[in-house]
């Protein structure tokens, strides 16, 4: 099964508290939370692209598979990503300047795109599903 296709976001479990939690800002979190974005998923050899649109926002995340590739977040700081695709579900390990890390686990079915966010220690989970259009 392949992970390419477009997805255009249904709901959110846990996400506002998630981003609390990872230190993102309150409003900043909100609004995040509240986005309905689309999300293109291009595989290009072991380069995979995600292009999201919420029409506020486009965004673009690259990464490539068994490489440390950085991140340019919201609010100017980096984190060092690296990704790995085992069948339909592709994980991506973080690290943050501040030590911290984390991961996001997207798992792909013919029907939908389901990411999990897990932050450092895993106390703290959040979902975004994702319907296949």
């Amino acid at each position: 099964m392949s992970i390419e296709g477009t997805f255009q976001h249904v709901r959110n479990e846990n996400l506002l508290e998630y981003f609390k939690s990872v230190g993102v800002p309150e409003d900043r979190a909100k609004q995040v939370d509240s986005a309905k974005p689309k999300l293109e998923v291009v595989v290009d050899g072991k380069k995979i692209l995600m292009h999201s649109d919420s029409g506020a926002e486009k965004h673009t995340l690259t990464f490539i598979l068994g490489e440390e590739v950085e991140e340019r977040m919201y609010n100017n700081t980096t984190i060092k990503n690296t990704a790995e695709l085992d069948g339909s579900t592709l994980t991506v390990k973080s690290k943050m300047a501040n030590g911290k890390s984390g991961a996001r686990v997207f798992k792909f079915s013919d029907s939908e795109l389901v990411m999990t966010l897990y932050e450092d220690g895993g106390s703290i989970v959040a979902k975004r599903f994702f319907k296949r259009v």
